[in-house]
């Protein structure tokens, strides 16, 4: 009797989950910042079961446990973060506690190909170079280094450009010639990025950041957040709709302001609110809507230079920084009157 014929098993190729070990192909993302159709790899499935198949809400929600930069963080900081210039935040807000969730979000990004999908955006999402994980001796060669380090492997990395939203920086002036050209290069070619925020350093660099950043043009820059040192960044971002002063009085971002133009200017915090500059700025007529008057330059609580703000017709809240006991009584009253003579909506407000 003949021997039967072998049968072939036909093998069906077997979708990725949650549980397949990551590969360097798979970061590779084309100008939607989408996966690579062209990847050999069977397509990433959905995860049916663990952390990976969490909602997004409940993962965003878990993820908020983890401390994150914010703006008063950067407000109270010199030279870098985690440099405080007071002890208000106390020790939930240390450098090394701001750097869990980075560690956090790298490690979920490397667990798999799904969890590499998921997490590798929220890891980048915040391009940093201001933390120090520890205290070191030289904290302006650590960051200088970490600088050259970062700027280059980023530009060996245009599959990561997309995902880069916000940037947070601390200069130095150590090796600053080779560096800050480095950073100019990097900051154009980020798609995506919308916020730009730099640490007050302990020397101004005027010169330095006016050489490496004219003629550059940051278009999708939306946010700033710098010393008035830094003004001439400004420069390269003509469609700011937000600036906050970090250091300094703020007159030469006004001016920057007031001169380079600013179309789309909307939010205008930390600066001082003498009446010549804000004459200057009412001049380049931006469609402000808030602004922020700094407390501690008490001649900008005065009748003469509160009224200036009535020459902008779009403003619709002036926010006063002042401490618990200072007595601004009078002050508000004033900023109620100067909202009125606005031409703006009626829901004009104080706070």
């Amino acid at each position: 009797m003949p021997p039967s014929p072998r049968k072939r098993v036909k093998r069906s190729p077997t979708p990725a989950t949650e549980s397949e070990p990551e590969t360097e192909f798979e970061l590779e993302v084309d100008s939607e910042d989408e996966i690579a159709t062209s990847s050999p790899f069977p397509p990433i499935l959905p995860a049916s079961k663990g952390f990976l198949a969490l909602p997004p809400e409940l993962t965003s929600q878990i993820l908020s446990h983890f401390e994150e930069i914010r703006a008063e963080h950067i407000l109270a900081s010199n030279q870098y973060l985690g440099n405080w210039k007071s002890s208000s935040f106390g020790d939930s807000s240390t450098p090394e506690e701001l750097l869990v969730r980075f560690d956090v979000l790298r490690t979920l990004s490397q667990l798999s190909r799904l969890s590499r999908l998921m997490f590798l955006p929220l890891y980048w999402e915040r391009f940093q170079i201001c933390l120090i994980p520890k205290p070191v001796g030289l904290w302006y060669h650590y960051l200088a280094e970490s600088m050259e380090r970062k700027c280059k492997g980023m530009l060996e990395s245009p599959h990561l450009w997309p995902y880069i939203k916000i940037v947070t920086v601390s200069m130095t002036r150590h090796n600053s010639s080779k560096i800050i050209p480095q950073f100019v290069q990097i900051m154009g070619v980020f798609p995506n990025v919308h916020t730009l925020e730099v640490i007050p350093g302990r020397y101004m660099m005027i010169q330095s950041l006016k050489k490496y950043f004219t003629g550059n043009n940051f278009p999708s820059i939306q946010r700033l957040v710098l010393p008035t040192s830094a003004h001439d960044i400004l420069r390269c971002c003509p469609k700011m709709r937000e600036v906050t002063c970090t250091a300094g009085d703020g007159m030469q971002i006004v001016a920057t302001l007031a001169h380079a133009g600013c179309p789309k200017l909307e939010i205008l915090r930390g600066v001082s609110a003498r009446s010549v500059l804000k004459k200057r700025l009412a001049k380049a007529n931006p469609p402000l809507k808030c602004v922020r008057i700094n407390g501690r330059f008490k001649e900008d609580l005065g009748t003469t230079t509160i009224s200036t703000f009535s020459s902008f017709h779009s403003l619709q809240v002036i926010e006063i920084e002042a401490g618990e006991s200072d007595k601004i009584d009078s002050v508000v009253q004033l900023t109620c009157d100067t909202l009125r003579k606005c031409a703006g909506p009626p829901e004009s407000i104080f706070r």
